[in-house]
């Protein structure tokens, strides 16, 4: 059993797609598959099994990962370690984004530009194995120990010249074509559920993974997106128009959480930046039109 095997189990665990596993690997398909397939006959089990296009986890490659998941992780963060003990390198701040992405890049932005030498690390996917720092959407229930939440308000996004004199309620949306964020999927879920609620599937049209596109889109005339007040940014620069919906509270909750334990220095000042530079986009007057 190899270091290497080890890893292409894990990648193929956490995707369950060995095709795409490959590509993130940058390794040939069938060369992936014959690892697996010599992994098991070491280990004398079936480590997955195959579901359509995709695979799943047996209860053994469940049990598998969970034991090898920590160890691959501690490996992974020996030579930033090994550096920080050195002394040739600050320690590297890791970040888990799952939501408000533009926001939290310019926060990082922002702060380099006065602490030059200051490292990030930043994963966009869920499962991350290390953070210091995590943003994400959150039910507005009990906030995790020492984590600040942030709440907006949700609107939609709507060609200029179709701009209402008022708040759209979401039944007046039904059969119209929706823009969304590629990949937002906690966002998402909040805005899918609201349009249930109110009777009816939102019919996306066209997705991006840029918040840009999505804008000069709906400004085009191309259909509506559901847009948050604050975090994704103003839509002045755009031929789009950000408009209240009427139906009861439709928000977001926004939580930047602190990792357990003791976060190291260069951890805790960025939390306290990126914390203000928060508090100081939700001071900025509001663009969503009443």
């Amino acid at each position: 059993m190899e270091l290497q095997q080890l890893r292409y189990f894990d990648e193929v665990a956490r995707t369950q797609h060995v095709t795409n596993s490959a590509k993130k690997l940058n390794v040939a398909q069938p060369a992936l598959t014959q690892s697996i397939r010599r992994l098991e006959r070491e280990l004398g089990v079936t480590l997955f099994e195959r579901v359509g296009r995709n695979v799943r986890l047996t209860a053994c490659g469940a049990a598998l990962q969970k034991r090898i998941a920590p160890l691959l992780a501690a490996l992974d963060e020996l030579p930033e370690e090994l550096a920080v003990v050195a002394g040739r390198e600050q320690a590297a701040v890791h970040l888990a984004i799952e939501s408000a992405s533009a926001l939290a890049v310019d926060a990082i932005a922002a702060y380099r530009a006065s602490h030059p030498d200051a490292r990030f690390v930043v994963a966009q996917e869920t499962a991350a194995r290390r953070w210091d720092l995590r943003i994400r959407t959150v039910r507005a229930d009990g906030a995790a120990t020492g984590a600040r939440r942030f709440t907006e308000r949700i609107g939609i996004a709507v060609p200029a010249e179709r701009a209402a004199g008022g708040p759209l309620a979401l039944t007046d949306l039904e059969g119209e074509p929706f823009i969304c964020l590629a990949g937002s999927r906690t966002f998402r879920a909040v805005c899918d559920e609201a349009c249930a609620q109110a009777g009816f599937a939102p019919r996306v049209a066209f997705e991006s993974d840029s918040p840009a596109v999505v804008k000069s889109m709906i400004g085009l005339g191309l259909g509506v997106g559901f847009w948050p007040e604050r975090s994704w940014g103003s839509l002045e620069d755009s031929s789009a128009t950000l408009t209240a919906i009427a139906d009861a509270p439709f928000a977001r909750t926004i939580e930047i959480e602190p990792a357990h334990g003791p976060l190291s220095k260069e951890a805790a000042a960025f939390h306290g930046f990126l914390v203000s530079r928060f508090e100081a986009r939700w001071r900025e007057p509001s663009p969503l039109r009443a």
